[in-house]
């Protein structure tokens, strides 16, 4: 007859304390997953509406630029004109030396109004293509910088696992088991001895949702007591991140990234 356990009611809650915890995992990288795809979407607006932005510039560029080589065009045709103006002003009004004086005076002003017209021509192309190309890419570069801002903080943070749940040995919790657990962790921030050099009577006995292969064994070091969960060889092929090398030249697992619980069985 077996000797009544202990820890069931523990075991018990700590169970349910896994399941629910992979339920709000589960919720949460569905949720984030939802957000990612609405990330990529978003990244691919804005990078299209960057080149369409750029394009608009440009194009406005070019339409003052053809606006202002037909006016280039008309000053052209009026200093070509300007020679028969002047001699008709010569023989209508100005038959005297001074006439003619006054007539060469009008052409030479008309002559510089429209170089002048034609430097203020020449100084806006500069200026579109210039200061103002310049102003506007800039202006173009900071929304494009603040929509990617906006877009990235609706994507959020990556969702975390959170601390494995343990569950205590069947039969009494000894100080031994617990010096053990201690050990195993390996390094203070929670990568525990799963090397498949430190096992023995491995059998795997099932695979989680994201492909991990799960097994039960017992440590060398610890033969009465088999324990639940991973090998890092396994885990290295999935999730490297998710792998450490212990101190003591080991492969340890962060179960906190993975959705497998380590526990006692």
């Amino acid at each position: 007859m077996c000797a009544p356990d202990p820890n069931e009611g523990i075991r018990m809650q700590a169970k349910i304390e896994h399941q629910k915890k992979m339920g709000q995992y589960q919720s949460e990288s569905l949720k984030y997953w939802n957000r990612e795809t609405s990330y990529k979407r978003g990244r691919q607006r804005i990078a299209g509406g960057l080149s369409r932005a750029r394009s608009d510039v440009h194009v406005k560029a070019l339409h003052v630029l053809g606006e202002s080589r037909k006016q280039q065009a008309a000053y052209e045709i009026a200093k070509m004109q300007l020679p028969s103006r002047y001699n008709d002003y010569k023989a209508g009004e100005a038959t005297t030396s001074s006439g003619v004086s006054r007539a060469r005076g009008y052409g030479r002003q008309k002559y510089m109004e429209i170089l002048s017209k034609q430097a203020e021509i020449e100084s806006s192309i500069d200026t579109t293509f210039g200061r103002n190309m310049d102003a506007n890419h800039q202006k173009i570069n900071r929304y494009n910088r603040m929509a990617q801002s906006r877009n990235r903080e609706r994507l959020g943070v990556r969702p975390e696992y959170g601390a494995p749940v343990f569950m205590p040995p069947k039969g009494d919790t000894t100080m031994a088991n617990i010096g053990m657990m201690l050990q195993l962790a390996g390094t203070a921030a929670g990568a525990m001895a799963s090397d498949i050099r430190l096992k023995e009577n491995i059998n795997q006995v099932g695979k989680s949702p994201e492909g991990y292969k799960i097994y039960e064994w017992n440590y060398k070091a610890d033969k009465n007591t088999r324990y639940r969960g991973v090998t890092a060889q396994d885990v290295m092929k999935i999730n490297p991140m998710a792998v450490d090398i212990l101190p003591n030249g080991y492969l340890g697992v962060y179960y906190d990234q993975i959705d497998v619980p380590m526990e006692v069985v």
